[in-house]
């Protein structure tokens, strides 16, 4: 009754009648609905946010963890087989997605609940709009606060809202956040309306000549979550995009100094860490050191896993959001350490199997 949906006249009916034919529909005081709600019941409405986020990284959240069309060719094997499928249901995939499967209205419950933001839905509609406005106030207000990114861009391996935190930017919002006016329609709200971005601002929000848009990946120039980063398609042309959010309150040399500084960061990595390691890791499997069917039963597999995918994160996001202890203490300092250890491992499996050559009775 408080929502924007109410003061419209939407009604439940609105958003959860189903065709009877559907396989997640079934009879509810002589109407057919559905407790699942889809992209493709909020596009009646809001076709433009919906087209948006199918283009955006968001949509293929449950392709990340699980096979779906060949775009990847088996679960995630860390996930669903070293810590078991129970974890990833109630871990990876609440906030990637499930597949959400039904029978004659009767849901899967290893599928159902969830409001991943990638998830599958049977209408064959990817996504939940609910994961970000949380159901039923579908607040805008609730969505451009970092704290609804932080239920999952959050942790070792992606702690964007802490980084944002301890930025200038977090400093700023934590101070004075709850005085800005955060229910002011789309298009109109802008740097009238707050003193510092929040992740909303940067990535959706439209500024000056800038449209809104629900695509988050639209103003991304590096793909930072990746053991390797690189660039994305078209990255200067969404470079431009986001540096356009920067010059609404910066000059134009501050945000040139910033992009110089984070993009030697990124290189950095790349070139200092990342690469050496994945050739010292390459060389150890071409002399059948490690097994390539089991990527975690030696220890040296757990240490370049947690290098790339939570250190090296930690400092390439630390760079990317102006969080300086997450590009030094946890991030550089820690794939420096880890380089370390990754070298004295190598060492050993080698000498290991130099010794089990010359003497049968020593373990593999």
């Amino acid at each position: 009754k408080n929502s924007s949906h109410s003061k419209a006249k939407v009604d439940c009916l609105e958003c959860h009648k189903a065709d009877p034919q559907e396989p997640d529909s079934r009879e509810h005081e002589g109407a057919s609905i559905s407790a699942l709600v889809t992209p493709n019941d909020c596009q009646r409405c809001h076709p433009k946010a919906v087209k948006e986020f199918n283009d955006s990284l968001h949509s293929k959240g449950a392709t990340f963890v699980q096979p779906l069309d060949k775009e990847r060719g088996k679960d995630d094997f860390l996930a669903y087989v070293v810590e078991g499928k129970a974890a990833a249901v109630m871990g990876c995939e609440k906030c990637h997605g499930s597949i959400v499967t039904f029978n004659q209205g009767a849901s899967d419950p290893t599928t159902w609940p969830n409001t991943g933001i990638g998830r599958i839905n049977p209408d064959g509609s990817r996504g939940s709009c609910s994961a970000c406005h949380t159901r039923h106030r579908f607040s805008i207000a609730e969505a451009r606060k970092p704290e609804a990114c932080g239920q999952c861009h959050i942790g070792p391996d992606h702690p964007q809202l802490e980084i944002y935190l301890e930025s200038k930017h977090g400093a700023i919002y934590q101070h004075e956040g709850r005085e800005w006016d955060w229910d002011v329609a789309t298009p109109y709200w802008d740097t009238r309306h707050y003193r510092a971005p929040t992740c909303a601002t940067c990535h959706m929000s439209g500024v000056g000549v800038l449209e809104s848009t629900h695509n988050v990946s639209s103003r991304l120039s590096w793909e930072l979550e990746r053991p390797l980063a690189v660039k994305t398609e078209n990255w200067q042309e969404k470079r431009a995009k986001m540096q356009k959010i920067c010059l609404s309150c910066h000059s134009a040399g501050w945000v040139k100094g910033f992009y110089q500084q984070f993009d030697a960061a990124v290189e950095l990595y790349n070139t200092k860490y990342f690469i050496p390691m994945q050739a010292m890791m390459n060389e150890l499997y071409a002399q059948g050191l490690l097994t390539s069917d089991n990527k975690f039963d030696e220890e040296i597999e757990w240490v370049f896993f947690e290098l790339w995918h939570h250190e090296g994160r930690r400092a390439r996001m630390g760079a990317a959001m102006m969080g300086p202890d997450y590009v030094q203490w946890h991030g550089f300092y820690d794939l420096a350490k880890g380089l370390v250890k990754m070298k004295k491992l190598a060492q050993e499996l080698k000498v290991r199997s130099i010794n089990r050559q010359g003497n049968p009775l020593v373990p593999k």
